[in-house]
């Protein structure tokens, strides 16, 4: 029987290599994609569990920031409501003779005194949280700046955000660390929140005229850094553009469609 030829041999010897590096070739592929899959599983679990934690943190937050608020209402403002209510009740006891103006004063006061009390009642409702509303805390938060006529706030929301109650908690501790920044460190007169949505992307700006700040060489407070962490657990992101004596605008973006996180 014929041997092969020196030529088959080489031929022979150069296919084994060409099959034997092809095979080395797809088991590093396959060996490498489900090394990349595992990693993005394990930042998938990490992102949940950041996420899960810094909703808690949130919650705590809010709440706190809830207590605190209500000491404050109902020491400078429902006690004082009542007061003036007992004043003028007093004065229409003594002015029986009078026509009853102060009896309807005293009693639109007191109306308001309700209001005030049923909404503070209502922030301490355990359901609370699960019906969290970004755009409603916002603006009570801008009629209490606006109600010291300080500075004169805006807000425009031309459409709704389809996120989860958890997820607009976040959304709002952001905003309010962009406002109470301008408001302590900027020295603005006026300011302006916006939602609004442009093309693939939903947009919420915090604008004042205040002094606004060198972005560059302004190193990351903790302030700033948890705005962005937080911007980052709902897959958007955050863009600080500010000029000097000129005013500062934060500039938040999030995915038109969230996913489940």
């Amino acid at each position: 029987m014929p041997q092969p030829g020196p030529e088959i041999l080489s031929a022979a010897i150069v296919v084994s290599f060409i099959i034997l590096m092809l095979s080395i070739v797809v088991i590093f592929v396959m060996v490498n994609y489900k090394k990349k899959q595992q990693i993005h599983l394990h930042e998938k679990a990490l992102m949940k569990e950041e996420f899960e934690k810094q909703f808690l943190k949130s919650q705590f937050e809010v709440q706190e920031q809830t207590f605190q608020q209500i000491g404050k209402e109902l020491h400078d403002n429902v006690g004082q409501l009542l007061s003036t209510s007992r004043m003028l009740i007093g004065l229409t006891e003594r002015e029986l003779q009078n026509p009853p103006d102060t009896l309807l004063t005293a009693n639109a006061t007191l109306g308001q005194a309700i209001n005030e009390i049923r909404s503070l009642a209502k922030s301490l409702d355990k359901e609370w949280l699960e019906r969290f509303s970004f755009s409603e805390n916002i603006q009570t938060m801008i009629e209490r700046i606006n109600a010291a006529k300080d500075i004169v706030v805006e807000y425009i929301q031309s459409v709704e955000l389809p996120l989860r109650s958890d997820e607009q908690i976040i959304l709002f501790r952001i905003v309010q660390e962009a406002i109470q920044n301008a408001v302590k460190h900027a020295g603005p007169t006026n300011m302006r929140i916006a939602v609004e949505a442009n093309e693939n992307i939903y947009l919420i700006t915090v604008s004042d005229n205040g002094r606004g700040f060198d972005v560059g060489s302004v190193s990351k407070s903790m302030g700033l850094a948890n705005m962005e962490h937080r911007v980052q657990l709902l897959q958007g992101t955050i863009h600080f553009n500010s000029i000097a004596e000129g005013g500062t605008t934060v500039a938040i973006r999030l995915p038109l469609k969230t996913e489940e996180p």
